[in-house]
């Protein structure tokens, strides 16, 4: 599956203390939101309609659990995902399904843990 994400701007107006806080540097919190460092994606994936699971620099994945169910989700072409700055933020952006122009919502990011 394709997957595209436009960038508006590259530069992020997040503080150092908060990468710090995250304990890497392509992870952030922004009012208690967790933040993704779109060029740090390596790969995205979408298991289910409501699911995404973005595998990161490093061998972190993060699962974010859609807001609500998006119909035809996993069966589209694709998702687009506009940013403002370089972060993806949990509660915050929609996601427009390509074919479908569906609109959807980010909902909450949760790291999977690593299996060995």
């Amino acid at each position: 599956m394709k997957v595209t994400i436009l960038a508006a701007a590259c530069l992020s107006a997040f503080s150092a203390a908060a990468l710090a806080a995250s304990g890497s540097p392509w992870v952030s919190q922004q009012d208690g939101r967790i933040c993704l460092r779109s060029d740090h994606i390596q790969r995205k994936s979408v298991p289910d309609n409501r699911t995404i699971l973005f595998q990161m620099d490093g061998g972190t994945t993060w699962k974010n659990t859609l807001q609500k169910t998006c119909p035809g989700f996993q069966i589209a072409s694709g998702f687009e995902i506009t940013v403002k700055t370089n972060y993806i933020c949990a509660n915050q952006q929609p996601i427009r399904v390509i074919g479908t122009g569906n609109t959807c919502y980010l909902g909450n990011f949760v790291q999977v843990p690593s299996t060995p």
